[in-house]
């Protein structure tokens, strides 16, 4: 039985289109991910990979199409370039329910790799302090680098 038949997708992408210039980054992307599922992004440096990424997330914002969350569709104002998205507070919304690991992350070099572990957790999710930690701990764990917690990065 396929996904549609049985659940929402998580996330739906329909004729995404984002310009940049004269130069036509994404034409018409249609993506359906469901919860469970595993999807891969593969091309070319340049082809659009992170761009694609970045308009899920708002980040950037593409001049057509429609993304849904968890099956509510995302609200626009204006057309084209001059494209945004209606509601501000549904974007963060929206985001408190995304992750996105950039392909060359910077941690925050005055803080510890805990601190910048807790840091979207604590400030944007309003969690506690202490359940942020624990969480934090057992994921550094799960990928071998506890030992680190405490470590600065410079």
């Amino acid at each position: 039985m396929s996904h549609e038949l049985i659940s929402k997708p998580v996330i739906a992408l329909s004729g995404i289109y984002k310009s940049c210039g004269n130069l036509e980054v994404l034409r018409g992307v249609n993506i359906r991910a469901h919860e469970g599922d595993v999807i891969s992004l593969i091309g070319s440096s340049g082809s659009g990979k992170s761009t694609l990424l970045r308009c899920i997330n708002m980040l950037e914002i593409c001049q057509q199409g429609d993304i849904w969350f968890g099956g509510e569709a995302m609200r626009w104002s204006g057309d084209g370039p001059n494209r945004a998205p209606a509601d501000q507070a549904q974007v963060v919304r929206m985001r408190t329910q995304l992750s996105m690991v950039f392909q060359s992350f910077n941690l925050w070099a005055h803080m510890t790799v805990l601190k910048n572990v807790i840091e979207a957790p604590v400030t944007v999710l309003k969690r506690q302090r202490g359940e942020a930690i624990d969480e934090a701990m057992a994921l550094l764990e799960k990928v071998g680098i506890a030992d680190k917690a405490n470590v600065i990065i410079l």
